[in-house]
């Protein structure tokens, strides 16, 4: 379970990554545009940092 955490805590920060400084050439990709058109830019925004957020909190607790 300890690979597994960091695993998850690794994706986390990445998404956390992700979602505060929005790199274009992540942020142009074609899912997220569809996924923008969905949710809105904010709502989208908002959904990469909780899913980070979340990512990094389960691994932690995976890897403890």
């Amino acid at each position: 379970m300890e690979t597994l955490g960091i695993i998850l805590i690794i994706y986390g920060i990445l998404c956390l990554f992700i979602g505060i400084l929005k790199p274009p050439i992540i942020w142009n990709m074609a899912k997220f545009k569809v996924m923008e058109k969905m949710m809105g830019k904010n709502g989208l925004r908002i959904f990469v940092l909780v899913w980070g957020l979340a990512a990094f909190i389960v691994g932690y607790f995976l890897y403890n």
